[in-house]
Protein backbone atom coordinates (compact mmCIF):
# COMPACT_ATOMS: atom_id res chain seq x y z
CA UNK A 1 0.00 0.00 0.00
CA UNK A 2 2.92 2.30 0.73
CA UNK A 3 4.16 1.94 -2.85
CA UNK A 4 0.69 2.71 -4.22
CA UNK A 5 0.40 5.87 -2.11
CA UNK A 6 3.84 7.08 -3.17
CA UNK A 7 3.31 6.29 -6.86
CA UNK A 8 3.79 9.42 -8.95
CA UNK A 9 4.88 11.50 -5.94
CA UNK A 10 8.16 13.36 -6.33
CA UNK A 11 10.56 12.16 -3.56
CA UNK A 12 11.76 15.71 -2.93
CA UNK A 13 8.18 16.95 -2.62
CA UNK A 14 7.35 14.10 -0.21
CA UNK A 15 10.42 14.91 1.90
CA UNK A 16 9.40 18.59 2.08
CA UNK A 17 5.90 17.57 3.18
CA UNK A 18 7.29 15.32 5.91
CA UNK A 19 9.59 18.10 7.14
CA UNK A 20 6.69 20.57 7.27
CA UNK A 21 4.50 18.12 9.20
CA UNK A 22 7.23 17.10 11.64
CA UNK A 23 6.77 18.43 15.16
CA UNK A 24 9.45 20.91 16.20
CA UNK A 25 10.17 21.84 19.80
CA UNK A 26 9.84 25.49 20.83
CA UNK A 27 13.50 25.59 21.84
CA UNK A 28 14.57 24.47 18.36
CA UNK A 29 12.42 27.15 16.73
CA UNK A 30 13.81 29.73 19.14
CA UNK A 31 17.37 28.70 18.34
CA UNK A 32 16.66 28.98 14.59
CA UNK A 33 15.15 32.47 15.03
CA UNK A 34 18.11 33.73 17.10
CA UNK A 35 20.65 32.40 14.58
CA UNK A 36 18.78 33.55 11.45
CA UNK A 37 18.14 37.11 12.59
CA UNK A 38 21.31 37.52 14.72
CA UNK A 39 19.36 38.49 17.85
CA UNK A 40 20.60 38.78 21.43
CA UNK A 41 18.62 36.59 23.87
CA UNK A 42 19.47 38.84 26.83
CA UNK A 43 18.44 42.18 25.32
CA UNK A 44 15.92 41.17 22.63
CA UNK A 45 13.95 38.39 24.31
CA UNK A 46 10.60 40.07 23.64
CA UNK A 47 11.31 40.28 19.91
CA UNK A 48 12.49 36.65 19.88
CA UNK A 49 9.31 35.47 21.64
CA UNK A 50 7.15 37.24 19.04
CA UNK A 51 9.09 35.74 16.14
CA UNK A 52 8.85 32.25 17.68
CA UNK A 53 5.06 32.57 17.93
CA UNK A 54 4.90 33.78 14.31
CA UNK A 55 6.95 30.79 13.16
CA UNK A 56 4.76 28.34 15.12
CA UNK A 57 1.59 29.78 13.62
CA UNK A 58 3.14 29.72 10.15
CA UNK A 59 4.11 26.03 10.51
CA UNK A 60 0.61 25.20 11.77
CA UNK A 61 -1.08 26.81 8.75
CA UNK A 62 1.36 25.20 6.33
CA UNK A 63 0.80 21.81 7.96
CA UNK A 64 -2.98 22.16 7.53
CA UNK A 65 -2.61 23.02 3.85
CA UNK A 66 -0.23 20.11 3.19
CA UNK A 67 -2.50 17.73 5.13
CA UNK A 68 -5.40 18.62 2.83
CA UNK A 69 -3.20 18.06 -0.21
CA UNK A 70 -2.07 14.62 0.99
CA UNK A 71 -5.63 13.62 1.88
CA UNK A 72 -6.86 14.49 -1.61
CA UNK A 73 -3.93 12.65 -3.23
CA UNK A 74 -4.51 9.49 -1.19
CA UNK A 75 -8.26 9.57 -1.90
CA UNK A 76 -7.65 9.93 -5.64
CA UNK A 77 -5.21 7.00 -5.69
CA UNK A 78 -7.52 4.78 -3.65
CA UNK A 79 -10.41 5.38 -6.06
CA UNK A 80 -8.15 4.85 -9.05
CA UNK A 81 -7.13 1.48 -7.60
CA UNK A 82 -10.77 0.41 -7.24
CA UNK A 83 -11.90 1.49 -10.69
CA UNK A 84 -10.54 3.19 -13.83
CA UNK A 85 -11.02 6.93 -13.61
CA UNK A 86 -13.04 7.17 -16.84
CA UNK A 87 -15.61 4.76 -15.37
CA UNK A 88 -16.23 6.84 -12.28
CA UNK A 89 -19.44 8.78 -12.15
CA UNK A 90 -19.25 12.56 -11.66
CA UNK A 91 -20.41 12.06 -8.08
CA UNK A 92 -17.62 9.63 -7.21
CA UNK A 93 -14.72 11.34 -9.00
CA UNK A 94 -12.46 13.03 -6.45
CA UNK A 95 -12.50 16.78 -6.60
CA UNK A 96 -9.28 18.64 -6.01
CA UNK A 97 -9.90 21.20 -3.30
CA UNK A 98 -9.40 24.78 -4.31
CA UNK A 99 -6.14 26.22 -3.07
CA UNK A 100 -6.57 27.83 0.27
CA UNK A 101 -5.64 31.52 0.33
CA UNK A 102 -3.44 30.84 3.32
CA UNK A 103 -1.41 28.25 1.38
CA UNK A 104 -0.78 30.74 -1.41
CA UNK A 105 0.23 33.37 1.15
CA UNK A 106 2.76 31.00 2.70
CA UNK A 107 4.25 30.08 -0.68
CA UNK A 108 4.59 33.76 -1.60
CA UNK A 109 6.13 34.51 1.78
CA UNK A 110 8.72 31.74 1.44
CA UNK A 111 9.64 32.89 -2.08
CA UNK A 112 9.93 36.46 -0.87
CA UNK A 113 12.19 35.44 2.03
CA UNK A 114 14.47 33.48 -0.32
CA UNK A 115 14.74 36.49 -2.63
CA UNK A 116 15.50 38.69 0.37
CA UNK A 117 18.30 36.36 1.46
CA UNK A 118 19.84 36.54 -2.03
CA UNK A 119 19.63 40.34 -1.93
CA UNK A 120 21.34 40.41 1.47
CA UNK A 121 24.19 38.15 0.34
CA UNK A 122 24.78 40.36 -2.71
CA UNK A 123 25.30 43.49 -0.60
CA UNK A 124 28.87 44.77 -0.58
CA UNK A 125 29.25 45.06 3.18
CA UNK A 126 30.66 43.15 6.16
CA UNK A 127 28.96 40.19 7.85
CA UNK A 128 28.51 42.29 10.99
CA UNK A 129 26.59 44.97 9.08
CA UNK A 130 24.52 42.27 7.31
CA UNK A 131 23.47 40.91 10.72
CA UNK A 132 22.38 44.40 11.75
CA UNK A 133 20.44 44.79 8.48
CA UNK A 134 18.60 41.52 9.20
CA UNK A 135 17.59 42.61 12.68
CA UNK A 136 16.55 46.10 11.55
CA UNK A 137 14.47 44.74 8.65
CA UNK A 138 12.63 42.21 10.81
CA UNK A 139 11.87 44.63 13.64
CA UNK A 140 10.75 47.45 11.32
CA UNK A 141 9.03 45.12 8.79
CA UNK A 142 10.95 46.43 5.77
CA UNK A 143 13.04 44.73 3.06
CA UNK A 144 16.80 44.24 3.42
CA UNK A 145 17.37 46.80 0.65
CA UNK A 146 15.25 49.35 2.49
CA UNK A 147 17.00 48.55 5.76
CA UNK A 148 20.42 49.08 4.15
CA UNK A 149 19.38 52.59 3.08
CA UNK A 150 18.07 53.53 6.55
CA UNK A 151 19.80 56.24 8.60
CA UNK A 152 20.68 53.70 11.29
CA UNK A 153 22.47 51.26 8.98
CA UNK A 154 24.14 54.15 7.10
CA UNK A 155 25.46 55.37 10.45
CA UNK A 156 26.84 51.91 11.31
CA UNK A 157 28.53 51.62 7.90
CA UNK A 158 30.11 55.04 8.33
CA UNK A 159 31.41 54.14 11.78
CA UNK A 160 32.84 50.87 10.46
CA UNK A 161 34.59 52.67 7.59
CA UNK A 162 36.07 55.22 10.01
CA UNK A 163 37.30 52.44 12.29
CA UNK A 164 38.98 50.59 9.42
CA UNK A 165 40.59 53.82 8.20
CA UNK A 166 41.91 54.63 11.68
CA UNK A 167 43.35 51.12 12.11
CA UNK A 168 45.11 51.31 8.74
CA UNK A 169 46.54 54.74 9.59
CA UNK A 170 47.72 53.48 12.97
CA UNK A 171 49.39 50.43 11.44
CA UNK A 172 51.15 52.58 8.85
CA UNK A 173 52.45 55.12 11.36
CA UNK A 174 53.97 52.52 13.67
CA UNK A 175 56.69 51.51 11.23
CA UNK A 176 57.58 55.13 10.49
CA UNK A 177 57.61 56.26 14.10
CA UNK A 178 60.47 54.03 15.24
CA UNK A 179 62.90 55.34 12.63
CA UNK A 180 61.86 58.96 13.01
CA UNK A 181 62.57 59.18 16.73
CA UNK A 182 65.85 57.17 16.73
CA UNK A 183 68.77 59.51 17.41
CA UNK A 184 72.01 57.53 17.16
CA UNK A 185 74.16 60.55 17.95
CA UNK A 186 72.93 60.73 21.54
CA UNK A 187 72.96 57.02 22.41
CA UNK A 188 74.75 55.97 25.59
CA UNK A 189 76.77 52.77 25.81
CA UNK A 190 73.87 51.17 27.63
CA UNK A 191 71.47 52.22 24.87
CA UNK A 192 73.75 50.69 22.25
CA UNK A 193 73.81 47.39 24.14
CA UNK A 194 70.01 47.30 24.17
CA UNK A 195 69.56 47.94 20.45
CA UNK A 196 67.68 45.33 18.49
CA UNK A 197 69.47 43.52 15.65
CA UNK A 198 67.74 45.74 13.07
CA UNK A 199 68.53 48.95 14.95
CA UNK A 200 72.12 47.83 15.51
CA UNK A 201 72.57 47.40 11.76
CA UNK A 202 71.22 50.88 11.21
CA UNK A 203 73.54 52.18 13.93
CA UNK A 204 76.57 50.69 12.15
CA UNK A 205 75.44 52.26 8.88
CA UNK A 206 75.08 55.57 10.67
CA UNK A 207 78.63 55.26 12.07
CA UNK A 208 80.04 54.67 8.59
CA UNK A 209 78.18 57.70 7.31
CA UNK A 210 79.92 59.83 9.95
CA UNK A 211 83.46 58.84 8.82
Amino acid sequence: MENIQNEGVDPKEKQQEEEALKEVEDEEIRSQVVERYALDEDTQSETIDKLVEDKKEERKKLGTAIGQKIKWRDTAKAQKEQKPKDELSPDTQPKEPSKQPIEEDIIRKIAREEAEERDLESLDTSDEIKSQIKSYAKINKVSYRQAEKSDYISFLKQKEAEKIKAEEASAGSKGIGIKAKRDFANLSNEDIKNLSDEDYKEYNLWLKSQE
